[in-house]
């Protein structure tokens, strides 16, 4: 069971209570991600691509009214984007093909993300935005489902603080933003607080940097063209990053230049890895961490023109996946 793909498994998991024993107890345990490639140009007919690196293979799915739309962010399976205009943001997932709108907002965002699925009660949308191009102005917007408006509080930082492309996550009821030059700024939503910290800078911090909480523990990846670089956030009064040499044995990360997302306890062939995408190159990079070294990449046949034209992102498919492919 554990050599078949995620369709074959379910239909063969029908057969009878001893199949379906046997591939519902393998399928536990591969709750990995799949590479969305998604076009970046409006009117363009190309599908949008779903890509199992575990089994090396790639679906595709319709969806032409979502040409040229941007995605901001993906979690829980579900994509958050904008419709051209990022007053205009809406929740979208591509297997159910629900959509949920959220209020127009009358400070543009260029950073959102959100705590959990749409559809649950905790879910809070959290965007950043510089006002009047002012880099030192920085509004938190917030919102909720259902809610008719974003509630907007304004900052004055004490150094500029680039609110577009920010690193974001949301760890242990916090908000942790990574700006371009290396400045972190944490935001407290229940006390209402935004906080800078002065860190270690790290030169082209947008790109090829990703940042990822692993069970409270907040790390900064760092990518060049031979080795990667981890470092952990010491928050313990001075605010560091140290250098992590290893995560923890069998760990599975998954970045793209929006989100950074982890795994663990799943299959042995996906374990102790990095399986990296960058921002405008829908390429995954696979890093074995316990070698120190990349895997040749072959997850794209895309040409450097059509790479131009696309976008991608990590999503988490659902469990019953056969249904909607």
């Amino acid at each position: 069971m554990s050599r078949l793909i995620v369709k074959d498994n379910i239909q063969a998991s029908a057969v009878c209570k001893t199949w379906y024993k046997a591939s519902v107890s393998v399928r536990m345990k591969e709750h990995h991600l799949w590479h969305m490639k998604y076009p970046s140009s409006i009117g363009s007919k190309r599908p949008f691509e779903f890509y199992d690196p575990l089994h090396n293979v790639t679906y595709t799915m319709e969806f032409p009214e979502m040409a040229g739309m941007t995605v901001y962010y993906s979690k829980d399976g579900w994509l958050l984007m904008c419709n051209g205009h990022s007053s205009e943001i809406f929740f979208f997932n591509p297997f159910t093909r629900k959509l949920i709108n959220l209020p127009f907002c009358e400070t543009s965002n260029e950073s959102v993300v959100f705590t959990s699925a749409p559809t649950s009660d905790d879910c809070l949308v959290f965007g950043l935005a510089n006002i009047k191009n002012d880099y030192t102005l920085v509004a938190i917007n917030t919102s909720k489902v259902g809610e008719s408006n974003w509630k907007t509080i304004c900052f004055v930082s004490p150094e500029d603080f680039f609110t577009y492309h920010n690193k974001i996550i949301f760890s242990e009821g916090l908000f942790y933003c990574l700006g371009g030059l290396g400045t972190l700024a944490v935001f407290d939503p229940s006390r209402q607080t935004w906080d800078i910290h002065q860190l270690r800078r790290f030169s082209t911090s947008w790109f090829g940097t990703y940042l990822v909480d692993i069970e409270g523990d907040i790390f900064l990846l760092k990518v060049s063209s031979d080795y990667l670089r981890g470092y952990a956030l010491n928050r313990n009064g001075d605010w560091t990053w140290e250098d992590k040499d290893k995560f923890d044995e069998g760990l599975t990360i998954f970045g793209d230049f929006r989100s950074c997302k982890w795994r663990s306890g799943l299959m042995s062939n996906m374990r102790n890895k990095l399986f990296l995408s960058k921002f405008l190159h829908p390429v995954i990079q696979t890093y074995v961490s316990d070698e120190g070294k990349y895997l040749p990449s072959n997850s794209c046949t895309l040409s450097w023109d059509e790479k131009k034209n696309v976008q991608s992102v990590w999503i988490e498919p659902p469990k019953q996946i056969l249904h909607f492919l």
